[in-house]
């Protein structure tokens, strides 16, 4: 059975907080560029098909685990997959959550670099990335679960920021609406996929949630929406702002899109944006190193998941440190993006249809 810990709980709300987090992180500055170089001005149709389908695949994945309240990620996939498949397949959520860490970690260095600390050696910037990854993970779930409710009320200008341009926009780009056809729509939904990679968190955290009896599964499927809607505005008003053709010879079409208007009081904006993105995506680091690190401690069923945040530390700054520019570092992101289908979405699928299918077995009998 799940035993809970002391201060591992957190709240139903806490818990939308955490996947709307994890989701709004590093996938957001550069999403308008891929998909459009796929789906070219129907690319925001791209984004709210692929939201529309994640967040069915969110509500499979809720309603399988509500079926096992009283166990935690390794014991239920135990019990529907078999032992060794189980262990197998969290050692490999573990290995997967470390990359993923060190990765976007290396990532949020490339960026402070770039806009903050040009002199800065990546190495010093990662290792101080760390450190306060560990600082933020090692008191526990129910603390970061806190810093990410503090985070939430960041979000709110954070995603006012679309609208500042609307002024400038050029509806012509847009159209003809449905003009790249349904097989380029379709297949920008792939690599947008990406963009929502980490909501399979929902199934590390869901045993620590204090009150299940709340609609869990209606609001997280409303937490994945909300994204979507976010992702999906936001390339929408970045094509109309730069059109499919421009926007491709744009790196980072978000913050160019802060910088594209002047504002009264405030020069070059794209910069408290940088700093506002840097918090978030402190948070989505936080929270991959904090799956690592729950699933380890129920490995090796250990009280405390400190003693992870300090282990796992050298390895997750070593990760960082492979890319040696940044085109490594989006040839990194795009092998974790890989990964990210089979966690999120083929595990989830494979979760569910084993217990349907071990029910009628069951009712049968």
């Amino acid at each position: 059975m799940y035993g809970k810990y002391k201060d591992g709980e957190i709240t139903p709300i806490q818990s939308y907080i955490i996947l709307i987090s994890i989701m709004i992180g590093t996938g957001i500055l550069g999403l308008s560029r891929i998909v459009a170089a796929v789906s070219r001005q129907d690319a925001w149709i791209s984004v709210l098909v692929n939201g529309i389908f994640i967040s069915i695949i969110m509500a499979i994945m809720v309603f399988t685990i509500s079926k096992f309240k009283e166990l935690n990620f390794l014991e239920y996939v135990c019990h529907l997959l078999s032992k060794p498949v189980g262990y197998t397949i969290t050692i490999g959520f573990i290995a997967y959550s470390i990359l993923a860490t060190g990765t976007i970690i290396r990532f949020v260095s490339e960026m402070i670099g770039t806009w903050f600390l040009p002199i800065t050696p990546i190495y010093v910037i990662s290792a101080i990335t760390v450190i306060t990854t560990i600082y933020m993970t090692r008191k526990g779930l129910t603390v970061l679960a806190r810093f990410n409710e503090v985070i939430a009320f960041m979000l709110i200008p954070f995603a006012l920021l679309v609208f500042v341009s609307y002024t400038e926009l050029n509806f012509v780009y847009i159209k003809p609406i449905g003009g790249s056809g349904i097989k380029n729509i379709m297949a920008g939904v792939v690599p947008s996929f990406y963009a929502f990679g980490g909501y399979e968190i929902m199934m590390i955290v869901y045993p620590y949630i204090s009150n299940k009896k709340k609609p869990i599964l209606k609001y997280s499927v409303l937490s994945m929406l909300l994204v979507t809607l976010f992702y999906g505005g936001t390339v929408f008003f970045h094509i109309a702002l730069f059109g499919p053709d421009e926007i491709q010879r744009v790196l980072f079409p978000a913050i160019n899109y802060i910088g594209a208007v002047d504002f009264p009081l405030v020069e070059r904006m794209e910069i408290f944006f940088t700093v506002f993105w840097s918090f978030t995506v402190l948070s989505t680091v936080a929270l991959q190193y904090m799956t690592a690190n729950i699933l380890l401690q129920s490995v090796f069923k250990n009280d405390k998941t400190s003693l992870y945040a300090y282990i796992l530390s050298p390895i997750v700054f070593a990760i960082s440190l492979i890319p040696k520019n940044t085109v490594d570092v989006a040839e990194m992101g795009d092998q974790v993006g890989r990964l990210t289908i089979f966690f999120s979405m083929i595990l989830p699928l494979l979760l569910f249809f084993t217990y349907l299918i071990r029910k009628r077995r069951a009712i049968k009998k």
